[in-house]
C-alpha cells in the first residue's frame, strides 16, 4: 500500500513539473515572438547631410507603426543646431540617385529654393528647367504638361499603397501641377517615377501650393529605368527629434522632368 501510495505521488510530481516546465516553454516561445515582432516593427534609417559643405551623420532608429523616432546617434548636436529651430531651419532637401528600399539616404541641404535650383541644374545634365514651361505666362500659380516618356505614380499611404490617379502624371517630359486638389492635398505618402533608362528624371514635391513653402526633390541619372520613395517618413521636414514633421502628408504641389 504503501510503495502505491509512493508511486502515485512520483508520477503527480512528474506530471506537474512537466507541466510548469511546458507553460515556462510557452511562455518563453510568446516572449520570442513580441521581441521579433518589435523589432519588425522598427527601422534605422542612416542620413548623411551635406550642408553647404559640412558633412554630419545622424542614424534613426524608427518604429513604422507609431512614426516615432525611438533613439538618434551621431552628430545629433550639430544636426540640432542646424535643423532645430523651425524659422532658421533649411529649406530644401535633394536626394541624388538614391537605392530604393535603402536605409542610407544622402542628402544635400540648402537653405532656399534658389540655391537647390542652382545645384540640380550642374547635377541633372541638360536639366531644362521651368522656361521652356512658363513662357508667356506671368504667374507661378499654374499648372502646364508638356508630353514625352516620364511618368509619375503618387500614393496615399506608404510602401505604394492606395494609388492616387488624379494627383499622377503619364507619359509626361515636363509637368508642373500647382495643386494636386482637396482630395490629395497633404496626403502623400509614397511615389514612384518611371522613364527610359537612357533619360534623366526629377521630381520637386512642395509644402504649399503655387510651388510654395519648402521643397524636397529626388533625382535619378541615365542607367536604371526609375526610382521609388517608399515612405516619406523618413524623410525629414522641420523639427527635433527632426521627426516631429516628417514629409508625410504635406504635400500640395508638385513638379517633374524626364529628359
Amino acid at each position: 500500500m504503501k510503495k502505491q501510495n509512493f508511486l502515485w505521488i512520483a508520477v503527480m510530481c512528474f506530471t506537474l513539473l512537466f507541466s510548469c516546465q511546458s507553460e515556462d516553454i510557452v511562455e518563453n516561445e510568446s516572449n520570442k515572438e513580441e521581441v521579433q515582432l518589435a523589432k519588425e516593427s522598427t527601422v534605422t534609417i542612416n542620413h548623411t547631410y551635406d550642408y553647404y559643405g559640412k558633412q554630419f551623420k545622424v542614424a534613426y532608429v524608427y518604429n513604422e507603426e507609431s512614426g516615432e523616432v525611438l533613439k538618434a546617434d551621431g552628430d545629433v548636436e550639430l544636426a540640432q543646431e542646424i535643423f532645430g529651430n523651425e524659422e532658421r531651419a533649411p529649406k530644401s532637401l535633394f536626394f541624388d540617385n538614391q537605392k530604393e528600399g535603402s536605409t542610407d539616404i544622402q542628402v544635400k541641404v540648402f537653405d532656399n529654393g534658389e540655391d537647390l535650383q542652382e545645384y540640380a541644374s550642374k547635377v541633372a545634365e541638360e536639366f531644362p528647367g521651368d522656361q521652356e514651361a512658363t513662357e508667356g505666362r506671368s504667374s507661378k500659380c499654374n499648372s502646364y504638361d508638356l508630353y514625352g516618356t516620364g511618368r509619375f505614380y503618387f500614393y496615399k499611404h506608404a510602401y505604394y499603397n492606395t494609388y492616387m490617379s488624379g494627383m499622377s502624371r503619364m507619359d509626361r517630359r515636363y509637368y508642373r501641377d500647382h495643386w494636386v486638389g482637396s482630395g490629395y492635398n497633404d496626403q502623400l505618402s509614397s511615389l514612384i517615377v518611371k522613364k527610359p533608362w537612357n533619360r534623366r528624371a526629377l521630381v520637386y514635391l512642395y509644402q504649399h501650393s503655387c510651388y510654395g513653402g519648402k521643397v524636397i526633390g529626388f533625382y535619378q541619372s541615365v542607367g536604371p529605368s526609375g526610382f521609388g520613395v517608399a515612405n516619406l517618413k523618413w524623410y525629414t521636414m522641420s523639427g527635433w527629434w527632426f521627426w516631429r514633421k516628417s514629409w508625410n502628408d504635406q504635400v500640395s504641389s508638385t513638379k517633374g522632368w524626364a529628359w
